[in-house]
C-alpha cells in the first residue's frame, strides 16, 4: 500500500489527467454501447428521416397541383366555377395518398407488412393520375407553345413523388428491423443452467408489444397446422438469435 501511495505521489499532472480521461472513456464506452441507447437512436433517426420525406413529398404534391389544375381548367377563367374547383382535385387525391401512407407507416411500425394488392394499386392509381395530367398539361399548354424544361419538370417531379411514396415504407421497415435486432440483443437471455437443474423454469422473455403481436399471429398459424412452434417459425416472424428463438418457441408452446 505504501508503495502505491508513493507512486501516486510521484505521478506527474499529465499522468493523472490521462488516468482521469481513461476512466471517463471507460464509463462513456459502457454507456454508449448499451443496446437500449442504440434502439432509442434508431427510433429518433427513423422519425427524423420520415419527417424529411413527408416534407419533400408535400413540396412535390404542391408542385403537381398546378399541373393538374392546368390540365383541367387551363383554358378557363376565374369566372368559371370549374376553374376554382380544379384546385381541389390534386389536394383531394394527395389527401387520400397521405392518409394511406400514414396508415401503412403505422402498420409497419407494429411489425405488420402491408402488401395487399388493393393498397398497392390505389397508390399507383393516385400517383399515375398525377403523372399523366401533369405531362399532358405540359405537352398541351393553353398558350400553344411547348416548353421542354416545363415538360421535364412535370415528368420528373411526379415520378419523384411516386418513388418517395414507394420508398417510405421501405425506410420504415428497415428501421424497424434494425431496432428489433437491437431490442432482441438488449433482452436478457438467461445463462445455461447445469443439467441437474434442467427442469427448473426459466424466466419469461419480454418483448415489445408489436413483436408479441407478430409472434402471436405466427403461433396461431402454426397451431392451425397441428404442430408445435419451432425456433425456425419464430425467426421467420422476427429476426432474433438462435438461442433467443429457441426460448421464445418454448414459451409459445407452453402458453
Amino acid at each position: 500500500m505504501s508503495e502505491r501511495n508513493t507512486d501516486d505521489q510521484h505521478e506527474t499532472r499529465a499522468v493523472r489527467r490521462l488516468r482521469a480521461r481513461l476512466a471517463e472513456s471507460h464509463q462513456l464506452h459502457d454507456l454508449t454501447s448499451d443496446p437500449l441507447l442504440h434502439a432509442v437512436r434508431l427510433e429518433r433517426f427513423r422519425v427524423s428521416v420520415t419527417r424529411s420525406m413527408w416534407f419533400f413529398l408535400a413540396l412535390g404534391l404542391g408542385f403537381t397541383t398546378t399541373g393538374v389544375h392546368e390540365f383541367l381548367a387551363g383554358r378557363l377563367t376565374p369566372g368559371d366555377g370549374l376553374w376554382w374547383g380544379a384546385w381541389l382535385v390534386e389536394p383531394a387525391l394527395a389527401g387520400i395518398l397521405v392518409t394511406l401512407l400514414r396508415w401503412e407507416a403505422e402498420m409497419l411500425s407494429q411489425g405488420l407488412t402491408v402488401d395487399a394488392a388493393p393498397v398497392v394499386w390505389l397508390k399507383r392509381l393516385l400517383l399515375g393520375a398525377t403523372l399523366i395530367t401533369n405531362v399532358w398539361s405540359a405537352l398541351r399548354p393553353p398558350s400553344g407553345r411547348v416548353e421542354y424544361g416545363v415538360v421535364f419538370l412535370h415528368l420528373v417531379v411526379p415520378l419523384v413523388v411516386f418513388l418517395i411514396a414507394e420508398v417510405m415504407p421501405v425506410i420504415q421497415h428497415r428501421c424497424n428491423t434494425a431496432r428489433d435486432r437491437v431490442m432482441a440483443v438488449a433482452a436478457p437471455v438467461p445463462a445455461a443452467v447445469p443439467s441437474a437443474a434442467s427442469n427448473a423454469p426459466r424466466p419469461a422473455l419480454k418483448l415489445p408489444a408489436h413483436l408479441q403481436a407478430v409472434l402471436g399471429t405466427k403461433a396461431a398459424e402454426v397451431r392451425q397446422q397441428g404442430r408445435a412452434v419451432t425456433p425456425a417459425d419464430v425467426q421467420a416472424a422476427v429476426n432474433v438469435p438462435d438461442a433467443f428463438a429457441a426460448q421464445l418457441a418454448d414459451q409459445l408452446n407452453a402458453a
